[in-house]
């Protein structure tokens, strides 16, 4: 399913988890919220989840 949707668009953040871009409110101490949903993101994505951050001037707390 991951290969069907747009990487610029969404992250896998979990072996659970792939999240829209769009939809995250708050990242911070290795979680994500979207809708007042927290979801961990797993030391093996945090890179990933890291240089999304870098790319994009965003802060995570």
């Amino acid at each position: 399913m991951q290969e069907e949707l747009p990487e610029t668009q969404f992250l896998r953040v979990h072996r659970s988890f792939i999240v829209s871009l769009r939809n995250i409110e708050t990242i911070e101490r290795g979680q994500i919220l979207i809708n007042d949903q927290r979801i961990t993101v797993s030391e093996q994505y945090k890179e990933k989840l890291n240089a999304f951050i870098s790319n994009n001037s965003l802060n995570s707390n």
